[in-house]
């Protein structure tokens, strides 16, 4: 019998971090949503102080505020 070989597919890369997150949250996916959707908060406010902080003498014409 000819059988199609199956292509190999790739491991997820977030699986690994995506357990380890859920870990670290004793387990309970709901607290690791909780955790990232903070964590994406906190980094959304450092994006913009430091867009506040930028000069903006050095920003490419076009994107003039």
């Amino acid at each position: 019998m000819d059988r199609a070989v199956k292509p190999q597919t790739e491991p997820d890369p977030y699986e690994s971090a995506v357990e380890a997150i859920i870990e670290a949250c004793g387990g309970d996916p709901r607290e690791a949503v909780i955790a990232l959707l903070g964590e994406r908060d906190y980094l959304a406010g450092r994006v913009e102080a430091l867009e506040r902080s930028v000069s903006w003498g050095f920003v490419r014409a076009g994107a003039a505020r």
